[in-house]
This record gives C-alpha cells, sequence and structure tokens, in this order.
C-alpha cells in the first residue's frame, strides 16, 4: 500500500512539474481553448502509453545498457524539444500566427514520446515499483494505466484552468507564447548539457 500510494504521488508530482507536455497544453489552452487542447492530452497519454511498452522491451533495454545509444537518444530528444522552442518563438510575432498554429495529437505523441523525463521515469523509476518478474506485464500495465489517468486528469484541469483564465491575458499572448519558446529551449539545452 505505501509503495502505491508512493507511485502516485510521484505521478501526480511529474505530471505537475513543467515539461514540454505541460507547456505545450499551457500554450493550447491560451493560444486556442480546451476543446482544440484535449487532441494533444490525447496524444501525451497516447505518447505515454507508447513510452510504457518500449521501455518495457528490447529498445530502452539496449538505449539504457549502451551508453552511446542513451547519448544520441537524449540528443535526439532534447534536440526535438528545442524544435518546439523555436517554432514557438517564430510563430509568436503575431496574433494571427499564433492561433493559426497549435499542438495537436501528433505533437502530443512526440512530446511525450521524445521527453526525456519520460525516458527516465520509465527506465529509472519505474521498475522500482515491479514487485517480481512474476506477472511484470500485468504489473507494468497497471502502473502505465495509474501514470496516463493522472496525467491525462492534470492536463484536462490545467487546460480547463488555463481556458479561464486565458481572456485576461490575451494582451500578453505574444510575450507568453515567446517565454514558452525559451522554456522549451531551456529544457531541451538542460537534456544536452546533461550528457557533457
Amino acid at each position: 500500500m505505501e509503495s502505491q500510494l508512493a507511485f502516485i504521488t510521484i505521478c501526480i508530482a511529474s505530471a505537475s512539474s513543467p515539461g514540454p507536455g505541460m507547456l505545450a497544453v499551457l500554450s493550447n489552452s491560451l493560444n486556442q481553448n480546451m476543446q482544440r487542447t484535449i487532441p494533444v492530452i490525447l496524444g501525451i497519454s497516447t505518447g505515454l502509453l507508447l513510452a510504457s511498452i518500449l521501455s518495457n522491451s528490447w529498445l530502452l533495454t539496449l538505449v539504457h545498457t549502451n551508453a552511446l545509444a542513451y547519448q544520441v537518444m537524449t540528443g535526439l530528444c532534447s534536440s526535438y524539444i528545442i524544435y518546439l522552442g523555436c517554432r514557438a518563438i517564430y510563430y509568436s510575432t503575431s496574433q494571427a500566427l499564433i492561433e493559426s498554429r497549435s499542438y495537436g495529437y501528433k505533437s502530443g505523441v512526440l512530446i511525450s514520446l521524445l521527453n526525456p523525463k519520460t525516458i527516465v521515469f520509465f527506465g529509472a523509476l519505474f521498475p522500482l515499483f515491479v514487485k517480481s518478474e512474476q506477472y511484470f506485464a500485468l504489473q507494468a500495465a497497471l502502473l502505465t494505466l495509474e501514470l496516463v489517468v493522472i496525467t491525462l486528469s492534470i492536463h484536462l484541469l490545467l487546460s480547463l484552468a488555463t481556458e479561464k483564465v486565458a481572456r485576461f491575458l490575451k494582451r500578453y499572448v505574444v510575450t507568453i507564447n515567446r517565454l514558452t519558446g525559451l522554456l522549451f529551449i531551456a529544457l531541451g539545452l538542460s537534456g544536452l548539457m546533461l550528457q557533457v
């Protein structure tokens, strides 16, 4: 029971902490509305499911046992997050451009799947909560389901709250999107710096 509570607490903290997924949800909710943010939230959840499958299979086993493979994977993931930051800054030049650009389902999947935090979560922390190798797949599936439901719930609540205050923040939307872009770039650069 204590380990279950610890896992839920870690899931809540992870889903609530700033990261590419949260930034995408905030950005979409601010620039669009909750209805147009739901695809990115569902994409993030799908990406978490895929990351779980990969982390419990040979691919991430290879990445975790081969330092070079891990560095290449982290570099690619960090580069994608930097790309998202540059994209956010590029499209933040005017209200019209901001409203025409949003994150969708595919972006959500990639954000989640290529997020170094997700790789670390599943690769390093996740195995701590699997009791034994017996029924490993069932335990992994249940833990993944808990993480996805918690993340989905937090992102929906975040989107709803952001949509409610968005009308007050609309006059600052260009600045907010530039800051979002800079945060994406900082997250990506921190991932690259950890490799050095």
